[in-house]
């Protein structure tokens, strides 16, 4: 069962942290999980205030401690804190373990332990590898994988021994023999409020273990005075809030899946009321995840088996939609028998058009500071609090100078960022009057020029011999940049030098990422975004020689800060004078921030250029935001393009695309005129080779259908959806796994044209006919096509109802309800308004029956729910629910 530790640097610095733990006839180990503090099993230590022998494997030398706190031996809080309170103790290097939860019942996830074992004269740590059985009530067990003990009785000291799953101390060996570790997970001892006393702590933040490589570590203890504004850090006090808090403590009640999307500009304090919700929900007992900016696909799969309440925050998701929608994805297969919910934190609204987060609530996070000089005085308190941290820092007298401040009336206005800010540099000024203090710079550019003596000492620290100016203009290409890692900060800092190393030593020491990542940058980002900008401002063409070295993620970031860092005309010019390079990270760019106009501007003069590439055109034009009049003008031009070349099926899709873009503007006159071209154009096609351009014609002829609706022409309307549902009829005959979808939906769509037309009879032979599609896809695809069943059944209710089949109308809209209250159970945000839209149709069917007891039971209901997505989105659903309340003033005269 012995066995060395690890070569790798986390396996290192888990045995630095082992010890041995003695007293008189009792023997483990134990984990230094921070300061003074070890934990160890209940089992190994005597009864609370004893005297124990603490050993670190590192060196074996014996050190006094005292039991802190001592779990039931046996019991599910089967372990103990021994406090280190020898003199002479050193402690342990690298950051303290953070604590894992098991949060899914998928077996065989990867574990091992780590304790403490003393041959004849020497000490050292011992590791053994295995699987996590997550069993079940208050015990896991760490099946031990190969090596010749996988039997026989349990090692000494392995009492006490700590588990990690996926890098995370997830819990503390008590017992089981040596095949199969029998453990307390942390977790239960996080629900102990004597332990956490023990622990100087109010909570200990758990993180799912399974989700781990998507959790967005702590960077660690401020090392620069700009780190302690970071919302992470904490330093200043939450407080007000209230009415918010309430209502993301009701959004998270009950079991399911719901997703937020909480707004405000830079330095309002989204990322603050996120880290206040984790803390509050970690304390009855929630598995939290701040999410990483880098994951996806696989890494977010667990999150569909999670069998414990979490919660995922998501930061800057304005600038991640890709991720968000995986992430969207991902939880859609959550099977909602326990809460998740998914806080997304945005500068702006952009996110709303997700159709993944459907119903779910967009909530704009206004001022809450109504008392500006006390906010000041506390933001003042608890900087100068935290300044003594700071490296360099603690010889100051930081709270009487905090002191002095606080007497003085200040309202310093502004955001919450903006009030901690203009703290933080009265606090410097006051300690290092100078030029940073100079009364006309703003708080941000003051403590900027603080931070900027913290950038010259640590440059003057490590031999860098290097311009300031040029330390600023690399920092600033960082910044605009960005690097995952050592190896691509290299490649980018090697367009201009030709010995990156010592400035990636100073850029790492300055700014160390999360995680062991090696940069993470000035931080809070609007003070990192405002340097950036300035020396932008003075340099338009500092990022030119990084661009062709820069990978996509890294082009796509620097347009991001250079729109958040407002140069928008220098914005624009980049991207035109560099399309080779940027087009395409334009494209990403434009929907992930709040003022797109100067990359919409760019990437238009990039189409209009007479020698574009026909790919890079096509691009511009798939890809720009559908509600962009520059949209439009980019498919014109495509169909123009084509049209001069003679391309006939480009020419038809290209007019196609044309039709919507201008539909989406409005414009229902030439996008009618448009896809009356397309739809001649693939008639000539279909006739020519019919396997091939056939869909083509089917598309077509929907869309003209749309287009004539627009315009109020329902005749010609319906004679083109029918067309296009006899030949999605065929093709289906042929292909039924690519066409069947497209089938159901013509056939519905059908419904609705012929019952405008008061065609009923025929209507329902439809709408029949749709729904038996549907029930076929939704068995195979539940949550795909389980809405769209639900759809048709809906207007297959109401169709049945205009023929007077009243109890069979009543019936399918019972089922339509029950549909849509299974999928609200795992999606309510999603699917709620579905679900008011069913139960009002279902209250319509129980008036026309007379059965009203039953009709204000559905109607009560809907209402309910109408009311809550209006209290979300008023100009949304005001017309829902002015549906559903004309429905309830029907029932009251009945």
């Amino acid at each position: 069962m012995v066995a060395p530790p690890g070569s790798g640097r986390a396996d290192g610095v888990r045995a630095g942290r082992v010890v041995g733990v003695e007293a008189p006839g009792l023997r483990g180990s134990g984990f230094l999980i921070a300061g003074r503090l070890v934990l160890t099993s209940a089992r190994a230590v005597p009864e609370a205030g004893a005297a124990v022998t603490v050993y670190p494997a590192v060196s074996g030398r014996a050190f006094d401690g005292v039991v802190a706190w001592r779990g039931t031996p046996g019991g599910p809080d089967d372990a103990a804190l021994v406090r280190v309170d020898d003199p002479g103790w050193a402690g342990a290097g690298g950051p303290d373990p953070a604590l894992g939860r098991v949060a899914t019942s998928r077996p065989g996830l990867p574990g091992a332990a780590w304790g403490f074992h003393r041959p004849q004269w020497a000490a050292e740590a011992w590791q053994v590898a295995g699987s996590v059985d997550p069993g079940a009530g208050d015990r896991f067990v760490l099946r031990v994988s190969g090596g010749p003990a996988e039997t026989g009785p349990l090692p000494a000291g392995a009492v006490g021994a700590a588990v990690f799953c996926h890098g995370l101390l997830t819990g503390v060996v008590t017992g089981g023999h040596a095949g199969a570790l029998e453990t307390v997970p942390v977790s239960a001892l996080c629900r102990e409020p004597d332990f956490l006393a023990a622990a100087g702590r109010d909570q200990l933040r758990l993180w799912p273990v399974e989700l781990a490589g998507a959790q967005r570590g702590d960077p660690g203890r401020p090392r620069s005075p700009s780190a302690l504004l970071r919302a992470g850090a904490q330093v200043v006090g939450f407080r007000g809030r209230h009415r918010l808090m309430d209502e993301l403590g009701a959004w998270c009640s009950g079991n399911g899946f719901a997703a937020m999307l909480l707004h405000g500009p830079a330095g309002q304090g989204k990322s603050r009321v996120g880290h206040e919700l984790v803390r509050r929900l970690t304390a009855v007992g929630w598995a939290t995840l701040w999410l990483r900016e880098d994951v996806g696909g696989e890494t977010l799969g667990p999150i569909g088996d999670v069998v414990v309440p979490l919660l995922i925050v998501v930061d800057d998701a304005e600038s991640r939609p890709g991720q968000v929608r995986a992430l969207l994805e991902a939880c859609g297969r959550h099977d909602g028998r326990q809460p998740l919910r998914v806080l997304l934190l945005a500068r702006d609204t952009t996110l709303r058009s997700e159709p993944l987060l459907g119903g779910a609530p967009v909530v704009a996070l206004d001022d809450d500071e109504p008392d500006r000089r006390d906010a000041y005085r506390r933001a003042v308190h608890d900087l100068g609090a935290a300044l003594p941290r700071i490296p360099g820092y603690a010889t100051h007298d930081w709270p009487g100078t905090a002191a002095r401040l606080a007497g003085t009336a200040r309202d310093a206005g502004g955001q919450a960022l903006t009030v901690q800010t203009e703290a933080l540099a009265d606090l410097l000024d006051a300690m290092w009057p100078g030029p940073a203090a100079d009364g006309r710079k703003t708080p941000p550019d003051r403590v900027l020029a603080h931070e900027q003596r913290h950038w010259a000492f640590t440059a003057a620290w490590q031999g860098l011999d290097l311009p300031e100016s040029e330390l600023h203009d690399l920092l600033a290409v960082m910044i605009l940049f960005g690097a995952a890692d050592r190896d691509q900060a290299a490649r980018l800092l090697s367009a201009v030098l030709a010995e990156p190393g010592p400035v990636l030593d100073w850029l790492a020491e300055l700014y160390p990422g999360p995680d062991g990542r090696f940069w993470d940058g000035p931080r809070p980002d609007r003070l990192a975004e405002r340097f950036a900008g300035r020396r932008l401002a003075a340099s338009p063409t500092l990022p030119e020689p990084f661009l062709p070295v820069a990978d996509r993620s890294q082009l796509r970031r620097l347009l991001v800060v250079c729109a958040r860092a407002g140069q928008p005309a220098a914005l624009t010019d980049l991207c035109v004078r560099h399309a080779e390079h940027l087009t395409d990270a334009a494209l990403d760019a434009v929907t992930r921030v709040a003022e797109p106009e100067p990359l919409i501007a760019a990437l238009r003069l990039i189409a209009a250029g007479p020698d574009v590439p026909p790919e890079r055109l096509a691009r511009i034009g798939e890809r720009l935001p559908r509600s962009s009049p520059a949209a439009a003008e980019v498919a014109q031009r495509i169909a123009e393009r084509h049209r001069r070349t003679g391309r006939l099926p480009e020419l038809a899709t290209a007019l196609y695309n044309l039709s919507v873009r201008l539909g989406d503007l409005g414009r229902h006159g030439p996008a009618l005129a448009a896809i009356e071209e397309a739809v001649l154009l693939h008639r000539r096609l279909a006739a020519q080779e019919a396997t091939t351009y056939e869909a083509g014609l089917a598309r077509s002829l929907s869309g003209l259908a749309v287009r004539l609706g627009e315009l109020d022409q329902p005749e010609p309307a319906l004679a083109a959806v029918a067309e296009a549902t006899e030949i999605y009829r065929r093709l289906a005959g042929r292909q039924p796994e690519t066409f069947l979808p497209e089938l159901a939906l013509a056939l519905r769509n059908l419904a609705l044209g012929l019952g405008a037309l008061e065609r009923h009879p025929q209507a329902l032979t439809a709408i029949e006919q749709s729904v038996t599609l549907y029930r076929q896809l939704a068995a195979a695809w539940p949550d795909e096509s389980g809405p769209e069943l639900a759809t048709s059944l809906s207007v297959l209710g109401i169709t049945l109802g205009l023929l007077d089949r009243d109890e069979q109308s009543r019936a399918v809209a019972e089922e339509a309800v029950a549909i849509r209250r299974g999928l609200t159970a795992r999606r309510p945000d999603m699917f709620w308004p579905g679900l008011a839209t069913a139960l009002t149709d279902l209250a319509v069917r129980h008036v026309v029956l007379g059965e009203r007891a039953q009709a204000q039971a559905a109607i009560d209901e809907a209402l309910t729910i109408r009311h809550g997505l209006m209290e979300r989105q008023p100009d949304a659903y005001a017309a829902d629910l002015e549906w559903s309340l004309h429905v309830h003033k029907v029932i009251q005269e009945m």
